[in-house]
């Protein structure tokens, strides 16, 4: 079965590890390589088992170890090709080497090892931005963050899958009141921003069936709180389906049911 850890979510940094069968895969490198090297360490999963990574965009709290990874690994690191094209500024600014970097489109899907990839364009203002659909041998996981809308293709790839990690950004109510500017507070709620509660939840429960896993990530520090993401949750997710609302910056791991 699959292991998955959450080394952080959120607007501090993001980063996601899985492991089956002695083959890990990473989404997102918000975090110091001695920190990411630290927790394979922990779980005792050796680093050799590394894959590749793959990014969803390039806001350093998802994109900042990257340089060094690359530079201390040689590792295969994957981005869109539209990133690629259109954030040589973003690139330079972190110190990714660009000659290093793999791309892909979105829609097609990429077999690395006993990983089966499948990226999809996301909205957000970051160009060419991407969610995962990721299959090895009988797991399947959906990983959608940073977003302003849901992707039509989303719904069928997250049905798919028995694990989902969803954007819950911000609680409506609390955003409006909250200390932002107008300026933030539009960029939030607009097309290219981030999910709300009510969104994320509503796509968590057309696309849950009984047994599947679902957790909430990249909760804003200012504008949300867990507790009404889980009591949103309790109202309108089906039972049966297992909920988990990280924090910000929480860390946390399990397995797939298969």
């Amino acid at each position: 079965e699959m292991q998955y850890i959450v080394l952080t979510t959120g607007s501090c940094g993001n980063c996601y590890i899985f492991h089956e069968n002695g083959e890990s895969l990473i989404i997102d490198d918000g975090v110091s390589f001695t920190k990411l090297s630290n927790e394979f360490e922990r779980h005792s999963i050796p680093m050799q088992s590394i894959k590749a990574m793959f990014l969803t965009h390039l806001h350093p709290d998802h994109s900042k170890g990257v340089g060094v990874f690359i530079r201390k690994t040689s590792l295969p690191v994957y981005l869109s090709k539209e990133s690629f094209d259109n954030c040589k500024v973003e690139l330079e600014k972190q110190k990714i080497d660009r000659n290093k970097l793999s791309t892909f489109n979105h829609g097609e899907q990429l077999n690395i090892g006993g990983y089966s990839i499948t990226p999809f364009h996301t909205y957000h203002d970051s160009i060419g931005s991407s969610g995962y659909y990721i299959e090895h041998g009988e797991s399947s996981v959906f990983l959608m963050t940073d977003t302003g809308i849901i992707p039509d293709e989303a719904f069928s790839l997250a049905r798919s899958s028995k694990l989902k990690f969803i954007e819950a950004n911000y609680d409506e109510e609390m955003l409006e009141n909250g200390p932002y500017s107008k300026w933030l507070k539009d960029r939030v709620r607009g097309t290219s921003g981030h999910l709300s509660n009510v969104d994320a939840i509503d796509f968590a429960s057309r696309t849950s069936r009984q047994g599947d896993q679902v957790c909430f990530i990249h909760l804003s520090e200012n504008n949300n709180k867990v507790s009404i993401v889980e009591s949103l949750a309790r109202k309108n997710i089906p039972s049966g389906v297992f909920v988990k609302v990280l924090a910000r910056g929480e860390m946390v791991g399990g397995f797939i049911n298969e």
